[in-house]
């Protein structure tokens, strides 16, 4: 009996190791942000990283993070006319994939912000 109970325990441990799932977490994003509007926001912060200034009609270049879900927020914060504006951003679907995050508008004090 008990040579079957420890084949079947050291069979579930085997096949446990063997059809692991592969990880799906994101762990590096390269991203740029571009602003599509005519405000020019100060302040700004992207996955918990200062960012600074950013002028109308800007983009800011490529830059690379390793990504902590657990350090970093996948948030965009800004301040324009004295106003905080935050929104959560889309998180690309793989590692070391590239996207643009877009500013396209404020209304009623809600920033817009598209993924590409």
């Amino acid at each position: 009996m008990k040579y079957i109970v420890f084949c079947f325990c050291s069979l579930l441990v085997l096949s446990s190791c063997i059809f692991l799932k592969p990880s799906t977490e994101i762990l590096k994003i390269k991203y740029r942000i571009v602003n599509n509007t005519a405000l020019h926001f100060t302040n700004i912060s992207v996955f918990s990283k200062n960012i600074g200034t950013l002028k109308a009609y800007d983009t800011i270049s490529y830059s690379a993070i390793n990504y902590n879900s657990l350090k970093q927020d996948p948030l965009f914060y800004g301040i324009y006319n004295e106003v905080n504006y935050a929104r959560y951003l889309v998180l690309p679907k793989t590692n070391n994939e590239r996207v643009t995050f877009s500013i396209d508008s404020i209304a009623n004090k809600i920033i817009y912000i598209s993924t590409k």
